[in-house]
């Protein structure tokens, strides 16, 4: 039986959840304004926060009934730490999860990463089926589709984590910048003057620091989306993180591409390639094939000249592959040099560029990836695409993020053109 208490929590969440289906309605198909976003934000939270008091003030309840204790009692979360450690973090590390983020800065209340999965969300949605997957189907009670469903924050910050364990440019060392508005300032030093030597009881020579600031400003990317209706049908709560992935996977594909190469053309964020000051090197009027390890050296000695420490360089699939077979004048199988850093592949580094004549050349990257940041809304939107691929036993999704890029510190990256 409900009691007062609860009756008046659900009561609640109809509330917020009927202003957020009117906002959908209202944009008709248009994205929110930056107004509009924070609200949603905050009505995403506060449903969140009533879900899983119901879910306290219910054990709590089954706790007194069963005389464990006082009625008067108040419910605390076991080990709960009243000082989170990502509390008003402006910057996360690859270690550094937005779930836990979202959780310490107060965006939501879940204390546990078992609490709701994005896959069985999407399967409730698609199929109306909620069996074991009540906490889900309460987030969604009352959400209309006519401008997308808004995606409960503890379930997105899981999908944006996956994204980021899976994109290419997080695994090299990029920072998340987590974003609650959709402009963002982050300072960045751009010059300091040497120190120098004084004689005893000479005035002192003002050694000034430099800064500017570098400014993220959200912008929407859509990713289609399609999955089978058996995957829905056939999955059963348990294999439900089938569905997260492939999500996560389209996302990180698309950062990966606009983290390396986007063109700065509004609305693509400006990748490594196309920021002014980064070391470029050309290899021919025609490309000009691998055949030793020396641009990888010099590339990382270009980047060591400014004064950063390179740790890793970006590459298509064929290079690995070429560098692996390199062998000297004895067919014998070339060692890599001692000092040669790793390579990560993404296959958003093409091998089709055209130069002169060639139509099949690559790049390299190089960099101390930290200095690379790609900023993040903590959530995002679906809209469910039910009829277009019914023809083919398919259901899409349309899912739109908000993201930005932003080189930090140009002289810490290196590109190689023109590899063959």
């Amino acid at each position: 039986m409900i009691n007062k208490q609860e009756q008046e929590m659900h009561n609640r969440i109809a509330a917020l959840k009927t202003e957020a289906e009117e906002m959908l309605n209202r944009s008709a198909g248009d994205y929110l304004d930056a107004e509009q976003q924070t609200r949603f934000d905050a009505i995403t939270t506060e449903i969140t926060g009533l879900v899983k008091g119901i879910e306290n003030h219910r054990e709590l309840m089954a706790l007194v009934e069963r005389g464990s204790v006082e009625r008067s009692s108040s419910f605390n979360v076991p080990g709960k730490d009243t000082r989170p450690a990502l509390a008003g973090k402006a910057i996360l590390t690859r270690d550094q999860s937005m779930q836990a983020w979202s959780r310490d800065n107060g965006h939501t209340t879940d204390t546990s990463s078992d609490d709701g999965d994005f896959g069985r969300y999407l399967r409730g949605v698609v199929t109306g089926k909620w069996d074991g997957s009540e906490y889900e189907r309460s987030l969604s009670e009352g959400t209309g589709s006519a401008g997308g469903f808004l995606v409960p924050t503890p379930l997105s910050t899981k999908v944006i984590d996956l994204a980021r364990n899976q994109a290419v440019v997080f695994r090299a060392g990029a920072i998340t910048v987590p974003m609650q508005s959709q402009t963002l300032k982050m300072p960045r030093l751009i010059g300091e003057s040497a120190p120098s030597w004084r004689n005893e009881g000479a005035a002192l020579t003002a050694n000034d620091l430099s800064f500017d600031t570098v400014t993220f400003t959200a912008k929407s990317l859509d990713r289609l989306v399609i999955m089978s209706n058996e995957l829905f049908q056939d999955s059963d709560p348990s294999a439900a993180g089938v569905i997260s992935n492939s999500f996560a996977r389209q996302i990180a594909v698309e950062l990966d591409r606009a983290a390396l190469r986007g063109s700065g053309t509004s609305p693509e964020p400006r990748g490594v390639l196309n920021t002014s000051g980064i070391t470029s090197t050309s290899h021919g009027a025609n490309g000009t094939a691998i055949a030793n390890y020396d641009w990888f050296l010099n590339a990382v000695g270009a980047v060591r000249g400014f004064n950063w420490e390179p740790n890793s360089h970006i590459v298509a699939p064929r290079i690995v592959n070429e560098l692996a077979v390199l062998k000297d004048s004895q067919l014998r199988y070339l060692e890599p040099p001692a000092s040669q850093l790793p390579s990560l592949v993404s296959s958003q580094v093409p091998i089709n560029l055209t130069v002169g004549t060639s139509g099949n050349t690559s790049e390299i990257y190089t960099g101390q990836w930290d200095q690379l940041a790609i900023g993040i809304r903590s959530g995002f939107t679906i809209r469910f695409l039910s009829e277009r691929y019914a023809d083919t036993g398919s259901v899409a999704f349309i899912a739109n993020l908000r993201a930005d890029v932003q080189v930090l510190q140009p002289k810490a990256f290196a590109v190689d053109l023109g590899v063959i």
